[in-house]
């Protein structure tokens, strides 16, 4: 099976222990085209982390964002980096990351992942 780039990314944030550390693309297996794509994901994302981070924390209000899951925070903070650099369309976006998540960890943690991207993806801070 041929993974895409946010599956990387999505194992390269997921070993971090916290968001500190500069986000380094793991081994993987992608063409060109998404070995672009997620070097721009995770760029974008070691240079907004702090932004994402406040927009995850707004966007959770009921939840800090330690108490999130590793699986879901990771999605959520990649996700939210996609969203901010608006190269794919919103749906597409929500929709991926919340099938990793599903993968990854559980069907209530996904429907938490959509829910909080889909809410960022209409938020008016969101400028695309």
């Amino acid at each position: 099976m041929k993974f895409d780039f946010r599956h990387f990314t999505f194992n390269s944030i997921f070993r971090l222990d916290d968001y500190s550390s500069e986000i380094l693309l793991i081994d993987n297996d992608l063409d060109q085209n998404q070995l672009t794509r997620a070097n721009q994901l995770i760029q974008h994302t070691n240079e907004n982390i702090q932004n994402i981070l406040n927009i995850l924390s707004d966007a959770s209000k009921n939840w800090s964002v330690s108490r999130i899951g590793k699986a879901e925070r990771s999605a959520l903070i990649l996700g939210i980096s996609e969203l901010l650099l608006n190269l794919t369309p919103r749906k597409v976006i929500v929709s991926e990351w919340t099938k990793i998540v599903d993968k990854h960890s559980s069907s209530d943690g996904a429907k938490f992942v959509n829910a909080i991207l889909d809410n960022i993806s209409k938020n008016n801070d969101i400028d695309n």
